[in-house]
Order: C-alpha cells, then structure tokens, then sequence
C-alpha cells in the first residue's frame, strides 16, 4: 500500500451510510464542534434539503451525493470519506471550492500489502489502484476507516466554509446553493461539485505525477495510465518514458482510449454546432460555413434538423433592455453585439437572448466585442430560453452583419456530423484535459473543456451540469469497476478432413453481478479456414457483441474449413472492459489430433474441450481535484 496525505487532528463523528443500492459510501465528518458540518448557523430548508442548520445541510449534500454514486457502484465493502468543511483560500477574484481524493493505492507485488491479499485479486498485475477499488476487488476491508489519520480513509475531502461569509470579500461573489433540485441559478450547486471529487476518490484520476513523469512507486503504472492514450504518438502512457509522459501532458493531445467510454461517446456527446449560410445573392463570398462557434451554456436545444431562418441584425444592435425593445425578429435567426454602447452600459448574455426571443427571434447569434481569436462560452442561467444561443467572432459576425445589410441571408444554426463528436476524437476515444501549459491538480485527471454536452468530471464546474454522472461511469467501468466474470464455451467436431466443412459452437455468458460491457470476441485458426458466421453474430471475427446484460449469453454457430489434416485449431477468446477473470476467456477446439497440451494458463485439450488465456487491457494518471488543491506522500501502513 502507498498512503497519500497529512494528518488531521479533529473530532469525528460516524455519519449512518449514505446508500445501500450497490455500494455504501460513509460520510464521517471531521469538524470540530460549531465549524464546518457542525456549523448551528439556524437556515431555512432549501431545494428539497430539510437541514435546520448550515452544518445540516452541508452535511445532508455529502450523503445526497453518496446516495448518488451508492447507487451506482457495485461495492460490497463500504468506501469511508473523511470530509471536512473549513475555510479554504477566497479573494476577491475568486476562491478554491474544494479538494477531494483517494488516500491510498495498492498494486499486486506491493510488498506492504495489507490483509493477506492475494495478488490475484488485481484485474491487472503490476499496475496501482485507488484503494476504494482494491477493496472492491479483494472483498474485503482493508483501511479502518476511523481515528483521525486520513490514511485510515479511502477518500479524504475538504471544501470550502467561506463562500457562506457575505461580510468578506466573498470569494468573487461565489456562494454555495445547498439545494438538492438543480436550482442553483448563479451560485455554485454543492452537489455537483461533491459528485465531481468524489470521482477523483474512486479512481477517476492519474497517479502519475505530471511533472516528472514517474509513475506512482516500483516504476509500475497506474491503471489510468493503461488507457491514458497520447495521440502524437499513438501510444498509452503506461508505454512512453518519463519524458513522454511529461512531453504528453502539455501536448493538448490526450485522449481515453478505455472502451467502454468509447462505446458510450455517441450517446453523451453531441456533434459541434455551426452556424452554414445558404445563400446570400447579394454577397456570395459569406455563402459557407462558420465552425467558430461556442453554445451559450443557457441555451435551448439546437434541433436534430437545425434551425433555419433569414439572418437579421437587432435594431438595437445589443439587444439590451436599457435601449428599448427589439424591432420585430419573428422568424428570424437574429445578430447582436456583445456588450454595449459604453464600457459599462452593457447587458448579460440572458438578458440579450430573451430580449430576441420576446421578438420573435428562432435562433440568437451574439458576435464578439474582441479580435481575440479564443471565443467565450456565453454564461448565464435561464431555463425560460428556448431558442439555441451562440456566440461567433468578431469577424465572423461583422461579415454577416454587412451581408444583411447589403441583402437577404439565409443560414442555419446546426450540427455537423462531419467534424465528428465534441469532445472526442475520430476514433471516439473522449478528449482529455492537456493544456500547454501545466495546470497541476487539473491537468491530465479531467475531460477536456470542448465536450459538449459538458461533463461532470471537466475541471471547471460548469452552470449547465446536472446530478448525471454521463461519462464518469463508463470510464470506471474501463478502469475495472463493476466487475464481471464473462467466459466462453466452445464445441464442435474432432476430426474434418481437408476440405471439408464443420460447424463449430462458441458460447459467451456472464453470470453477473453488473453487465459486461463492450464484449468482443476473436477467433484464431490453424489448419482452418472461416467461411461464415450466424446467430448472435453475423461478420467476421473479431465479432462486436456490444454490452452484455447480467445473467445472460450469447451464442456465435461458425463454420469452418479444414485445410489441414493434422493439428488444426480452432480458438475463441472473449474480451470486455469490465471482465474481472481472465482465467477462462478462451475456448479451444482441437481438430484432427490437435495439441492436447495446452500451454501454461489454459486448461482443457482434445476434440470439443476449453481452455483459458489471459485477456484483458489496453494500456492508459494521480491525484487530481477541480483547479483545487491536493499533494500526495507515500508511506508505509500504520
């Protein structure tokens, strides 16, 4: 075991289990009296939570969210946060919401090894663990959970008390909405916050550190550096040197290359928006389309088909209530300017989009009041817009601005299946987070920030973010969450003679107790040749089964050539990212006298028997937090 973390010396209290769906998370708060958690400010019930005191419901956000991802893991040993609410660092510009991640990590030939734990137990040999997980797979508890060494935890959070202190600078403005409903407006919704760290605990973060490229301990890699995938290279972490991994972090090119997040990409992620321009008679040169585009996080639904319509430039150029009301814009995908006439006579982003949607506006574009090239991300809160919101550059938005005014323009705000996912490469592997320059705590362990829909585990909190935990479970389940056994069974005749054909039988189950995930299975041959297969597939090998649901199986009929008299061979291996046995993921069928032998790790032999080979793994980071703050110290177990 490495242990990571200082010492807190505090009062505890043991907080009941939060859920008992399929894991049990334990909040065990960590404040002194009349701090933090324990805080008796008296407050009103908010959003659904019924605390009495502003320590009740901080308190009552942390079991919400462990309810949340209770009821989404498969744990049967309790996971232990230490939590803690206190004054963090807080300034006028801004503030640090929090902190969470995991305390310890475990590897197979750790010689610290707690319990008797056999190496075995580990999906992958030689590669570290959060220790939430490894509990998980050993079946048994291995950190206390109680005292006050954060060490005896497996996830240790500490978020931020000054964001309740109106009389201060107040942090930028930032406070907490400790509501349970998603109705946060401009304050920052605990909830999704607590959701997004406590993902970090449970693995969903690089152990490696950054800047020197090292892996976590006995230069082993970390299971998120086996599918950590650098896209200059081709390679994943786990194969690069130190200086790759270093070189790769800043390289803006990082990818997740797990397959179950790949599988699961065109379902969370959208294709980009861009604003195409049909026709314009009278200024043909505007007649393309603009990719430069960024979707107001308030804004309504681009529609399947688009929204089409004339472009029109508001009357009032801004569109701010202050200078009266827009002219009519029924029908009409409206233009306005950032900003405002003066420096400070501008108007929010909201304010703008519901000025032209009262006029009748079908779409709103919002041209930019800079040349910077970046583009901003327009912010707000505002569930009564219904109309898609974008923002474009300035000199996108001044061309059509003047292609209005020299004649009618026909455009459409829509998405482009062409430029592929947002957020994902062309591979659908899901983009992460690898700016140029180094941002330790966020770099490398989160999403990147152009998936759209946002995602919860991007390194800044988006205002857009509901309680959905989108791409963060496939990717645990990628990094060995939810454990299955799936296995194959295969049959068929013991002797063909050359040129004759047989029907041969592969089988995939998997007894559960979570669904194995995008199952795959591969056919190697020798001495025979494929002509077909049916039932459950109907290509080639390899063969996609895709998701396979607990308790359930799937059954390939192959036929096949002999081309040989002797030693022929025909063997099926299955593959899932979630499969946790690699002992019995083959099926050897022996024909004509094959090897009856198999080699070490496979059993069976002879005509119609089974065998095993170990499957499992691609390759693909340390602690991470939200922009927040975190270090790490290995140390050997009390």
């Amino acid at each position: 075991m490495r242990a990571l973390g200082g010492f807190l010396g505090a009062a505890l209290l043991l907080v009941a289990p939060a859920a008992s769906g399929h894991a049990t998370i334990v909040i065990v708060n960590g404040d002194s009296p009349n701090t933090g958690f324990n805080d008796p400010t008296p407050v009103d019930p908010v959003g659904g939570n019924p605390g009495a005191t502003l320590g009740a419901q901080r308190l009552a956000v942390f079991q919400a969210a462990a309810a949340i991802w209770g009821e989404t893991l498969d744990s049967a040993i309790p996971i232990t946060v230490l939590a803690h609410f206190q004054a963090l660092s807080c300034s006028s510009t801004g503030a640090t919401l929090g902190s969470a991640g995991p305390t310890n990590f475990f590897s197979s030939d750790d010689p610290s090894l707690d319990g008797g734990v056999a190496p075995t137990v580990f999906p992958l040999p030689k590669t570290w663990y959060v220790s939430a997980e490894t509990q998980h797979f050993a079946g048994q508890k291995l950190l206390s959970g109680i005292g006050t060494d954060e060490a005896n935890y497996d996830i240790v959070a500490r978020f931020n008390s000054a964001l309740d202190n109106p009389g201060t600078a107040n942090c930028g403005g930032l406070t907490w909405y400790y509501g349970l409903d998603d109705q946060h407006g401009t304050a920052i919704d605990l909830l999704t916050v607590v959701l997004h760290e406590l993902g970090h605990g449970l693995g969903f973060l690089s152990l490696t550190d950054n800047s020197s490229g090292e892996f976590p301990a006995m230069n082993e890699p970390d299971i998120w550096s086996r599918f950590l995938y650098d896209e200059a290279s081709g390679s994943h972490w786990a194969d690069l040197s130190a200086s790759g991994r270093v070189a790769s972090a800043v390289s803006g090119a990082l990818a997740w290359d797990g397959p179950s997040a790949r599988a699961a990409v065109p379902n969370t992620l959208a294709f980009p928006p861009i604003v195409r321009v049909s026709s314009a008679p009278n200024t043909p040169s505007v007649v393309k389309d603009y990719p430069e585009v960024r979707v107001a996080q308030f804004s309504g639904p681009i529609p399947s088909d688009g929204v089409t319509g004339p472009l029109a430039v508001g009357s009032t150029r801004w569109g701010c209530t202050a200078l009266g009301r827009l002219d009519p814009l029924e029908g009409r995908l409206a233009i306005l300017d950032r900003g405002g006439p003066t420096a400070d006579a501008g108007c929010t982003f909201v304010e703008k989009a519901r000025n032209a949607q009262d006029a009748g506006a079908i779409g709103l574009l919002i041209a930019n009041n800079t040349s910077n090239p970046s583009i901003l991300i327009p912010a707000g809160t505002a569930t009564d817009v219904t109309i898609p919101v974008l923002m474009m550059t300035q000199t996108d938005g001044q061309a059509l601005k003047d292609a209005v005014g020299a004649g009618p323009v026909n455009a459409s705000i829509v998405r482009d299946a062409s430029q592929g996912y947002q957020g994902a490469d062309a591979s659908l592997r899901p983009l992460l987070y690898s700016p140029t320059t180094l941002e330790r705590g966020s770099s490398v362990s989160h999403w990147d920030t152009s998936a759209f829909p946002n995602l919860l585990m991007e390194p800044i909190i988006n205002p857009d973010l509901g309680h959905d935990l989108d791409l963060t479970v496939p990717l645990l389940r990628d990094i060995g969450w939810y454990l299955v056994d799936v296995a194959i069974s295969g049959s068929g005749p013991a002797t063909l003679g050359a040129g004759q054909r047989g029907t041969f039988t592969f089988t995939v189950t998997n007894p559960g107790p979570s669904p194995a995930s995008a199952v795959t299975v591969s056919n190697a041959l020798t001495g025979l040749t494929f002509v077909s297969n049916s039932g459950d597939c109907t290509t080639a090998f390899p063969c996609t089964l895709g998701d396979l649901p607990a308790g359930t199986s799937r059954t390939i009929t192959t036929v096949l050539t002999a081309s040989s008299t002797a030693g022929a061979v025909t063997q099926a291996t299955v593959a899932s990212s979630s499969n946790y046995n690699s002992t019995n993921d083959s099926a050897k069928v022996n024909v004509n006298g094959g090897i009856s032998t198999p080699d070490a790790g496979t059993g069976g032999g002879g005509g119609g028997s089974t065998s095993c080979t170990a499957a499992l793994g691609p390759p693909a980071p340390w602690l991470a937090v939200l922009g927040l703050l975190a270090f790490v110290r290995r140390r050997r177990p009390v």
